[in-house]
């Protein structure tokens, strides 16, 4: 079932999260990256190329109609971010069988880390790799390779990613011109999650996403748009 939400979102709020941006818009350094749904860095749905602040650390909620998310990021070096997710689906019972689960719901639990390639500088954009619901069951995996720049009290961001990050598929994945063995990707995860499963990284379809984040005069509130690399076909 796709999510209730377009590809295109434009978003009032960051995240429901304990820490708000506090920004300084008379001194555009004091900029700082807002958090995703998903927890880290981001837009929306999409992870960006940004890094917080060495040791800052955030929780937050986010909900729609399939999933509830409960996350925890931390950046833990000043170019590894990581976070961990524990996902609720409302409309899903912990098992087939009902006398067996009860009212208990079906629970993903997932951690992602992201490291920065290149720092921001005045050409060059800041640019991160990162992989998401690593050794989770994979319902939420994926890779990515984003690039974010800004200008003023505009971030932009461009990416690829691959998994459920790209599972639209718009483009055909860079990797399989390297070689055809990143050209499809297991449909199967090993021993049902727990372990990191290498073998899917990079691999099957891709797609691009981007968005900006705009900050607005009043500083908790951002505006941000978003392209989504995701169409929720298999969700």
């Amino acid at each position: 079932m796709k999510p209730q939400y377009s590809s295109f979102l434009i978003s009032s709020l960051s995240l429901i999260s304990v820490s708000y941006a506090s920004i300084a818009l008379g001194n555009t350094n004091d900029w700082k990256p807002s958090q995703m749904d998903f927890g880290g860095t981001g837009l929306m749905q999409m992870p960006s190329g940004r890094m917080a602040e060495e040791g800052e650390f955030n929780i937050g909620v986010s909900f729609n109609n399939d999933y509830h998310h409960y996350v925890a990021s931390m950046q833990v070096m000043p170019w590894l971010d990581a976070t961990i997710r524990y996902t609720r689906l409302p409309d899903v019972l912990y098992n087939s069988n009902p006398d067996y689960s009860g009212d208990n719901l079906y629970t993903d639990k997932g951690m992602d880390f992201k490291v920065r390639l290149i720092e921001e500088s005045y050409w060059l954009p800041e640019t991160s790799i990162g992989v998401r619901d690593f050794g989770g069951t994979g319902m939420f995996d994926g890779e990515f390779v984003a690039a974010t720049k800004r200008f003023g009290n505009l971030d932009f961001t461009l990416g690829i990613g691959w998994g459920y990050i790209g599972q639209s598929g718009n483009v055909s994945n860079p990797v399989c011109k390297i070689s055809d063995r990143f050209c499809n990707r297991p449909s199967d995860f090993k021993d049902n999650g727990g372990m990191v499963d290498f073998e899917r990284w990079f691999k099957g379809p891709a797609a691009l996403y981007g968005g900006i984040e705009y900050q607005t005069p009043y500083e908790p509130l951002r505006i941000k748009i978003e392209y989504d690399g995701n169409d929720y076909s298999e969700d």
